[in-house]
């Protein structure tokens, strides 16, 4: 049924598994990624068949975040045409918003680094049980971008703004410790028992009554400072970024210190 080349998509009603699984590529985000994780939520999301979606990474890292040879690439083909950006912007924005509507609940299990867009896909999940050998960081600013998807303002409702500033602008990397310290995970286990505490915890959630369980979420993700006319100004602005100049160089040279 879920036949995909970036996700492995595990059936086990009434959960589902979602492995991204690009381990040669450190689960980097590419625009093909973004459209399989956009499929597979758009066939389940109204499959109560389906309770609860798992989301983890295939391999030693959870995501090192968008495919920077992939955005470099584009980027050097024609650097006046500039609507790939905001379709590029756009498209992540349509499954990630997906989360806060989805009837299922939703679990990161962060296995191991997560940078970029690989912190905003944990951030949108409704739990997340993070390894305490696992990191964090927001390196965009190193990039030549700054966190977009929509998620600077959701790291805001979680951190503050203060917080905020620091993770964006500094871009230092934070330990699973911190991460559960400032509120972006719910606990930290050591990597040998990731698993069994994300099972623990989807075993929990499946044997609750569903229907109170989904409306719950719905209205907890209600009373959250709304960020879609924030979300209007993304792509405009990542847009604006990325052609400012600088940028390719810095996405190559990104590539070439990680070689």
């Amino acid at each position: 049924m879920f036949n995909y080349e970036t996700i492995q998509v595990i059936d086990e009603k009434p959960v589902l598994r979602v492995n991204l699984n690009r381990p040669e590529k450190a689960n980097a985000m590419n625009a093909q990624m973004n459209q399989e994780l956009n499929d597979v939520l758009t066939r389940v999301r109204q499959n109560h068949d389906y309770r609860v979606i798992v989301f983890t990474g295939n391999g030693r890292v959870f995501s090192a975040g968008a495919d920077m040879k992939e955005l470099s690439g584009l980027l050097k083909d024609d650097p006046t045409d500039t609507t790939w950006i905001r379709e590029d912007q756009l498209q992540r924005h349509e499954f990630l918003r997906k989360f806060d509507t989805l009837d299922q609940i939703t679990v990161a299990a962060i296995n191991g680094p997560m940078r970029g867009a690989g912190m905003a896909l944990a951030m949108v999940c409704d739990f997340s049980i993070m390894a305490e050998e696992a990191d964090g960081g927001l390196p965009e600013i190193e990039r030549g971008l700054f966190f977009s998807g929509g998620g600077t303002p959701r790291l805001v409702n979680l951190v503050g703004p203060l917080k905020a500033k620091e993770l964006i602008m500094l871009g230092e990397t934070f330990t699973a410790e911190e991460a559960e310290k400032m509120g972006l995970v719910n606990k930290v286990v050591p990597l040998a028992e990731l698993e069994a505490a994300t099972d623990e915890l989807v075993g929990k959630l499946t044997a609750k009554s569903f229907a109170p369980l989904r409306i719950s979420k719905k209205i907890v993700n209600a009373a959250v400072p709304a960020i879609d006319p924030l979300l209007y100004y993304d792509a405009e602005l990542q847009e604006a970024v990325m052609t400012a100049g600088g940028t390719a160089d810095q996405m190559a040279g990104f590539e070439k210190a990680k070689k």
